[in-house]
Parts: structure tokens; C-alpha cells; sequence
């Protein structure tokens, strides 16, 4: 492929720069793709250099990703990876609804950096040695892998995945963390269990077989914080690279980036109107080690996994010995029936890993989950555990027993769902009255949020862009799909969250995207 030289110029204009308008000249940035640094190390060196040597002035205005795509015609992926590295360094600061900027104080203590000069051309600097000689191919595939956005601020509609957190009972909570602490001793403060504490693990399991139909004992229960450190675990011991791994397309970003920074070759399993469409690519792909699925509540579109279909992939897990690995994600949620049982319990080989997170259920900073690991695994888990991290907080480990054990948990679950149930009501409501025909609602029975599929060929992307001007979140459904997905196999839609917005603030919100000028169109 032929080298590559894109230039850059631009006005740019802030609430960091002057009164007046300066126009930078970027002078140009230059990637070669026959090089063996990655492109979006490239676009990082010439930006931080630019930097550096003074031709982007402090507290000048950065293009927008979105824009930088379009001048450099490279993926999105490159350019986020680029930004959110200097971003991470203290090059560039982003300032909520406004944008980024070059920050207006340098680091100049980084190690791995020299003083910023004053001028383009001043005393010159050490070669600066590129990323990649101090990061493993593992390390790599982590800085390149394309996340979505983060969230800043306070909680605003339609956030996709955080549930009624206004609803929780901080006082009962509050309670039970100074009673746990009165009753502490001095050997409770040391290091717990690396599979956690076994008073948790045990009400755990008794939950899971009563209201998940999970096959499962005590001693199988390890506690994790949260699903990413449980894909992470996963992934580190039953994948080694080059290893296929069935997944749902479009899927969960994050889990998906944990597999592929192992090593795993993704391979894409079509969802459609009835979940993952495993059997086809079961076929097409015999020597698949692994299968991620979400069939209680597929994200992001939201359907359930027949029954046909998961007798199918648990079929292949006992015939191949492969694994499956069933993520539950806000499983506990249903609003027209009740919640259906895991595939888990459907299993008699034992080749699926469970997972399993508070986050949805108690509330999202508590950051534990678990994992219900088949019997032959469980010393696998415990050993990794113990050394690569500590347990979870053992203080939140035990007043999370005492929530569950005083009977807290299930009233709380069952106020969440009805509070749930009258907000998704509503968010469908005020979508089909003041956008009638715009969007075409999918997933909305179960779980935080549903699918809109636009009935256009508006931009998903550029549409949630919009919406986050006016203070609405919302996230593409195009960002959940594999890089290589042909456009034709894609919804273009939009991830909205009903659950930690009141039906007051749906409907301000709703109203606002209905009445934005130029945006519903």
C-alpha cells in the first residue's frame, strides 16, 4: 500500500483561546500504513509533536473525531485510540459540550516525554522510543481496541445500562455498612478468599437456583469485581491466541475487546429477530473453542434466545467440548412475564461459565459480579485469582450478604422492576407520540433499554452525536457491530436507556429530541 501524507488546516476557536480567532497550521500529519507501528500510533506521535514544538498552541480547538475521520480517511477506531491516549497523557482535555482542546499546561514529568520547548524549533529532544517496544501484542490489541465514549457528569437520559439509582435505599444500606463495621474484628480486616467471601457465595448460589434456574453448589460461586474482571479470567484461561470464538454481532463491546486482546479470532454470529443465529456458523466453524452469548436479553437488541437455539449451542459444547459462555446481563428484568431460566440449567455436561453482575440489581459503583464455574474449573479460577488480584472489598462483600440475607435485596428487585416497567411504558409512549414512525421500537419487554431502529437512512452515529449536544445520551447500535459487518447486515439505530431517567425527565427529554430544530427529520 502506497505511503499515505494527509494535511491538516484549521481555524479553531474555544472557551481556552483568546477573544481572538487564530488560525493554526498543523502543517501535515503522516501515517504510513507500510509501517509496523499502528496507524493510530502514527496519527499520536504527529499530534503530540505538534504539540511539543509549539505548532498547535496551547488551548487551540481539536476537529472532532468524527471530522478527523473524514479528513484522513482512516477508521474511527485509529483516531479515538489516538485522542484518548493523549487525552490520558494531559496533551489534550476535553471540556463537556464544548469539545477538546490542547491543554493549556503540558506534562513535562511523563518519563516518557521531554519538556515541552516553547518554540517549533528549539533544543532538540531524545528520540522518543514508539509504545509498542514496552507493550506485549496483548498490551497492543488493548490501546488499539475501539471503546465507546465514557460518561461524564450526572446521569442524563437515555443512558443506556444503569438502572434507577434514585430508587435505591442508601438509608438501609447506610445501616447495614455502620453494623457491619461495629461487628468487625481484627482478623476480618486481612485478605479474604481469592473466591470470595463464603457467606456471599452461598446466598449467591441459593439465589441463582431459585430464581435462575442455575445448576450450581456453593463452592462454584467465585466472586469477581464485576463482568470485565470476569471475561478477563475467562479469557486468560481458557484462550490462547488464534482461538475461534463464536460471538453475537453485534454484541457486547467490552466483552468482545477482552476476547480479542487474548488472541481470540472473533468470529460473527448474526442475531436476529430470535437471538443469535448459532447453527450455520457452528457448521461453518467445527474447531470453535468458545461460544459468548446473551440469551436472556441479547445486547443491545434485546430479544430471547428459543429455546431450539440454545439446546442447539449447549448440543455443540457437548459434542466438540467446547464452551459457551452465558452472560446474564439484566436477566432479572422482565415487564410481560417472568424471567426465564438461564441456559446454564439446561447444561448436564457442565461446559458453561455462568456470569453474573450487582451492578443492575444493587447498584453500578459496588462493582462485584461472579461467576459460576463448572465443577472441573474451579481451582483453575480460585488459583488465577489469588495470583493476579486481591478478593473484592471484603466490607462490601459482607454488607452485600446482609442486604441479601435480611430479605433487602428481594424487595428491592421487585420495587426496581415495577419502577422499571412505568418508565420503559413511558419512554415507548412519548417515541411513538411525538415521533410517530420515526423509529421502530425492538427489546423493550425486558432489561434497562431498548433498541429504536430509525426508519431512514439517517446516520445512527451522527444522530446520537446530536442528541448528546442537547444533553440526551444515547449510543449507536453501529458501534456494536464487527469493523468487517457489511452495512446491508446492520440496524441502524439507536441504545436508549429507560431506567435512570424519572417519566418527568423522559418526557422534557423526548420532547426535546421531537422539537430540536434539524434533528428529527
Amino acid at each position: 500500500m502506497a505511503s499515505s501524507i494527509y494535511p491538516l488546516s484549521y481555524i479553531f476557536t474555544g472557551p481556552l483561546m483568546s477573544a481572538r480567532q487564530r488560525i493554526v497550521d498543523f502543517g501535515f500529519v503522516k501515517m504510513d500504513a507500510r509501517k509496523k507501528s499502528p496507524l493510530f500510533h502514527q496519527l499520536y506521535e504527529s499530534v503530540r509533536s505538534a504539540i511539543l514544538e509549539g505548532q498547535l498552541p496551547r488551548g487551540s480547538r481539536v476537529p472532532s473525531s468524527r471530522d478527523l475521520v473524514d479528513q484522513l480517511g482512516v477508521s474511527r477506531t485509529t483516531v479515538v485510540s489516538a485522542l484518548n491516549r493523549l487525552i490520558a497523557e494531559g496533551y489534550l482535555q476535553t471540556i463537556h459540550g464544548s469539545g477538546t482542546y490542547v491543554a493549556s499546561e503540558i506534562p513535562v514529568d511523563s518519563p516518557f516525554v521531554s519538556p515541552a520547548p516553547v518554540a517549533r524549533k528549539s533544543v532538540s529532544q531524545p528520540p522518543i522510543h514508539p509504545a509498542k517496544s514496552y507493550l506485549s501484542k496483548t498490551g497492543n490489541q488493548l490501546a488499539a481496541a475501539h471503546r465507546l465514549p465514557g460518561y461524564l457528569g450526572a446521569l442524563k437520559p437515555f443512558r443506556p445500562g444503569v438502572p434507577a439509582l434514585d430508587e435505591f435505599p442508601i438509608r438501609i444500606w447506610s445501616k447495614l455498612v455502620r453494623a457491619v463495621w461495629h461487628e468487625m474484628r481484627g482478623q476480618d480486616l486481612s485478605y479474604g478468599e481469592p473466591a470470595g467471601h463464603f457467606p456471599l457465595r452461598k446466598a449467591v448460589a441459593e439465589y441463582l437456583r431459585s430464581h435462575r434456574g442455575v445448576r450450581c453448589e456453593t463452592e462454584q460461586v467465585i466472586i469477581v469485581n464485576g463482568t470485565q474482571q470476569a471475561f478477563d479470567m475467562i479469557a486468560r484461561l481458557c484462550l490462547d491466541a488464534g482461538d475461534k470464538l463464536l460471538f453475537e454481532n453485534p454484541g457486547y463491546l467490552k466483552a468482545r475487546n477482552t476476547f480479542a486482546a487474548q488472541g481470540a479470532r472473533i468470529i460473527p454470529v448474526p442475531v436476529d429477530a430470535e437471538g443469535a443465529h448459532f447453527g450455520p456458523i457452528l457448521r461453518r466453524h467445527p474447531q470453535a473453542c468458545m461460544a459468548y452469548v446473551t440469551p436472556s436479553h441479547q445486547y443491545p437488541l434485546g430479544v430471547t434466545l428459543p429455546i431450539e437455539r440454545r439446546l442447539e449451542l449447549i448440543h455443540w459444547a457437548g459434542k466438540t467440548g467446547g464452551l459457551i459462555v452465558e452472560d446474564d446481563y439484566d436477566s432479572e428484568y422482565r415487564y410481560s412475564q417472568k424471567p426465564i431460566p438461564a441456559l446454564q440449567g439446561l447444561d448436564s455436561s457442565q461446559r458453561t461459565i455462568y456470569v453474573g453482575s450487582f451492578s443492575k440489581v444493587v447498584f453500578p459503583g459496588l462493582s462485584l459480579g461472579y461467576i459460576i464455574a463448572p465443577q472441573a474449573m474451579v481451582s483453575a479460577f480460585e488459583n488465577a485469582l489469588a495470583l493476579s488480584s486481591r478478593p473484592a472489598s471484603l466490607v462490601d462483600q459482607y454488607v452485600l450478604t446482609e442486604f441479601i440475607e435480611a430479605g433487602h435485596f428481594g424487595r428491592h428487585l421487585r420495587r426496581m422492576r415495577r419502577t422499571h416497567a412505568e418508565r420503559r411504558h413511558t419512554l415507548v409512549s412519548e417515541l411513538e407520540k411525538r415521533m410517530p414512525g420515526f423509529f421502530t421500537i425492538r427489546g423493550s419487554q425486558a432489561g434497562l433499554h431498548l433498541a429504536a431502529k430509525i426508519n431512514s437512512s439517517r446516520s445512527d452515529i451522527k444522530l446520537a452525536e446530536q442528541l448528546e449536544q442537547i444533553g440526551i445520551i444515547s449510543r449507536s447500535l453501529s458501534d456494536y457491530y464487527l469493523p468487517r459487518t457489511r452495512p446491508a447486515q446492520q440496524i441502524n439505530g439507536l441504545v436508549l436507556g429507560f431506567a435512570c431517567a424519572t417519566p418527568r425527565q423522559i418526557v422534557a427529554a423526548t420532547k426535546r429530541m421531537a422539537t430540536a430544530p434539524g434533528l428529527i427529520a
